[in-house]
């Protein structure tokens, strides 16, 4: 898993939060471990941190740790937040390098494992990865090691 640590300033408002969203967009599908800092905020809208705390669900594979929320600022969207908070950042990154056992795994063979069909979404069993075929619509697609499938493609 790659790490990213993020420096948040000013004030946590629609605009910020849309920047960082399209920001972490803009990099590869890969699983991140990724450390917002809050020391440089002066404030937070409830717009900014419903923005923020969507990132885990928008991110499934990447894990977030949020650290140093100066006091009076509140991240917490409809009167939760889905980011774990820290009050430094070195228990912040101990969060997120703690092993966790049903992401660090990864796929082990002979466990079944449910996935869509990349074509027609039919969810099906599989117990390794390697090449399949769905029993709905016939499409041929590789599943990875790490979840992720991959539909052939024909050459004419």
């Amino acid at each position: 898993m790659k790490e990213i640590i993020i420096n948040l300033q000013g004030d946590l408002d629609f605009k910020l939060g849309e920047a960082l969203f399209s920001k972490l967009e803009e990099l590869s599908e890969a699983p991140r471990r990724i450390l917002l800092d809050a020391s440089g905020l002066n404030s937070a809208t409830l717009e900014g941190a419903s923005i923020l705390n969507r990132l885990p669900e928008r991110f499934p594979d990447s894990k977030f740790a949020i650290c140093t929320v100066q006091d009076g600022i509140d991240l917490s969207s409809d009167g939760k937040t889905s980011i774990p908070i820290f009050q430094d950042r070195e228990s912040a990154k101990s969060h997120l390098i703690a092993k966790d056992d049903a992401q660090d795994q990864g796929f082990s063979e002979g466990s079944p494992v449910l996935v869509n069909c990349p074509i027609c979404f039919h969810l099906l069993k599989i117990q390794n990865s390697g090449n399949y075929a769905c029993p709905a619509c016939s499409a041929k697609f590789f599943v990875t090691k790490d979840f992720r499938t991959s539909a052939f493609e024909r050459l004419l």
